[in-house]
C-alpha cells in the first residue's frame, strides 16, 4: 500500500469549535437585523421557524445519513418574510450572522497548522466533513486552511453525511485516488471509522485528552504523529 493523500475530518479534528444554536440571544439579535428588510417576527417564532424548516428540508434527502443544505433554511425564512425570493447575497449573510451569533469557541488546534505544513511536503491533503458550505467555506480561508487543501468535500454540498461511505469516495474521485491510496484522520470513532472502512480506507483517529480508545485502527494524541504512523502501519 502507498499512501498518497491525507484527508481530514475538519471540526474537532483541525478546528477547535464550540456553537450553540439555542441561544435564543442569537434569534433575538437576528429579529432586530431583519427589521431592516421589513421582517416582524419574536425570537422564539424564529427559532421555531428554523427547527421546522431544517425538518422540513431532510424530509428531502432520507435515510438515516441525510443531509441538508441550510442555505435553504436561510431563503425560506426570507422568502416568507418578505413575500418574495430573496437576493441570494441576502441569504447569505442572514446565515452567517447566525453563525457567527452562534459561535462561542472557533479556532484551529495547536497541532494543526505545523502538521498540515510538515505533510503538505509529503502528501496530497484533502477535506471530508459533514458541514454547511455556507459556514464553513470561508471559516476555511479566514483559519488559513485553504492553502493546504486540494479538494474539499462538504456534507451539504452531497446531501449526504458521514459515515455514509459515498462522501469519501466523491473525494478520491475528484483527487484520482484509489481508496487505499488515501487516509482519512478523524476524531469520532462512530462518525469518521465505518465509512472510510466500508470502501477500503485507512484510518488514524486523533484523540488528544484522556485515556485512548480501544479500536482497531491507529489511534494518535497528536496531528504531527500522522507521518510516523503512515510509515509504519501502511506503508509496505
Amino acid at each position: 500500500m502507498s499512501i498518497e493523500a491525507v484527508i481530514f475530518d475538519l471540526y474537532g479534528t483541525l478546528v477547535d469549535i464550540w456553537t450553540d444554536e439555542g441561544n435564543l440571544s442569537v434569534y433575538y439579535t437576528l429579529c432586530k437585523f431583519l427589521r431592516y428588510y421589513g421582517i416582524f417576527i419574536k425570537p422564539e417564532e424564529l427559532a421555531a421557524r428554523y427547527q421546522e424548516s431544517a425538518a422540513a428540508h431532510l424530509l428531502d434527502h432520507p435515510g438515516p445519513f441525510g443531509e441538508i443544505d441550510v442555505f435553504l433554511v436561510f431563503e425560506d425564512i426570507l422568502t416568507e418574510g418578505l413575500r418574495k425570493s430573496p437576493e441570494r447575497a441576502l441569504v447569505i449573510w442572514l446565515a452567517r450572522l447566525f453563525r457567527s451569533l452562534s459561535t462561542e469557541r472557533l479556532r484551529l488546534f495547536p497541532d494543526t497548522l505545523p502538521a498540515l505544513e510538515a505533510l503538505s511536503a509529503n502528501y496530497r491533503l484533502g477535506l471530508v466533513s459533514d458541514a454547511q458550505w455556507v459556514f464553513c467555506e470561508p471559516e476555511i480561508r479566514f483559519l488559513g486552511l485553504e492553502k493546504f487543501l486540494e479538494t474539499v468535500v462538504l456534507s451539504s454540498r452531497y446531501f449526504v453525511r458521514k459515515p455514509a461511505p459515498q462522501i469519501y469516495s466523491h473525494a478520491l474521485r475528484a483527487m484520482g485516488l484509489q481508496p487505499t491510496q488515501a487516509l482519512y484522520v478523524g476524531n469520532d470513532a462512530a462518525r469518521d471509522v465505518p465509512g472510510p472502512q466500508e470502501i477500503g480506507m485507512p484510518v488514524v483517529l486523533v484523540h488528544r485528552e484522556g485515556p485512548k480508545p480501544v479500536i482497531d485502527i491507529p489511534v494518535i494524541s497528536n496531528l504531527l504523529e500522522i507521518s510516523s504512523v503512515i510509515q509504519s502501519s501502511f506503508m509496505g
